[in-house]
């Protein structure tokens, strides 16, 4: 058992709490049996710190047995430690580095029909991990970062993914209008989500390989975007409501997206 917090091995995880890091190393950080479980599953998970505390669950001690049975690198530390290497408020007593799942740009095209989400300028954790995790549920082909937006691999956003990290293709794209060019040449639909737009989401027809462009709550997207934009759409509000916050608003817009594919396809299965 590790007593000492200055333990190389210890000091390798609290040095993952930084992004400058985390970009060095190629590892995040993931806390707690669900996101161990999820990272186990899909083979990133690089080595593990657990508390003893762990075994007094039955998913706990599962767990471990897992991790010891895959060769997986793991050492047991102390409560104190582990508290101090931990974000949460009730640790769950296991806690790992792991490698990001890999994709590049053409990833996000090898399905039929793609459906893109691009988060432009997100700098909310937790909206950003929200979109993930949205992400996910909608069936999209993957997520375009663009510069702003903050780093999916940052603590609260994995939290915030509950997992879904491990499963959806993400790319890093600066340039927002690089990025629009991009889609279009490969025949994808902008379709970008502005507060003024005069036309509502469910106007717009999400069925061709479509991808969806959300901004952040304060700034919003780029002046200028909505020129190259295929279309821009707007989610009608109550009066006196400024705006969604970025996740909210990207659920609404892509299982809109989701209700007109299934409609679409059940048609033409019904003819």
């Amino acid at each position: 058992m590790l007593t000492n917090p200055k333990h190389p091995k210890v000091r390798y995880f609290s040095s993952l709490k930084t992004k400058k890091r985390r970009k060095a190393e190629g590892k995040f950080i993931v806390e707690g049996i669900h996101l161990v479980s999820e990272g186990l599953k899909c083979g990133l998970i690089d080595r593990v710190l657990f508390s003893g505390s762990i075994m007094r669950t039955y998913d706990g001690k599962n767990l471990i047995g897992k991790i010891i049975s895959s060769g997986i690198p793991h050492e047991e530390v102390n409560e104190k430690i582990f508290k101090d290497l931990s974000n949460v408020e009730t640790p769950q007593w296991i806690i790992a580095s792991v490698r990001p799942k890999l994709a590049d740009f053409g990833s996000l095209f090898e399905a039929d029909r793609p459906l893109i989400l691009v988060a432009c300028g997100i700098q909310d954790p937790g909206n950003l991990g929200t979109m993930i995790r949205t992400a996910s549920a909608a069936g999209c082909s993957g997520l375009i970062l663009t510069q702003g937006t903050v780093d999916p691999y940052n603590e609260k956003v994995v939290r915030a993914t509950a997992g879904t990290i491990f499963h959806l293709n993400m790319v890093k794209i600066d340039d927002i209008i690089e990025v629009v060019s991009s889609l279009k040449r490969r025949g994808i639909k902008v379709i970008s989500s502005f507060v003024d737009a005069s036309r509502a989401y469910f106007e717009a027809d999400y069925c061709r390989p479509t991808a969806v462009v959300i901004g952040s709550e304060g700034q919003g997207l780029p002046a200028g975007l909505e020129n190259i934009s295929d279309e821009t759409v707007s989610i009608p509000m109550a009066a006196g409501t400024e705006s969604l916050n970025a996740g909210v608003a990207a659920a609404v817009i892509l299982f809109e997206a989701v209700r007109q594919r299934r409609v679409q396809k059940g048609n033409r299965e019904g003819t």
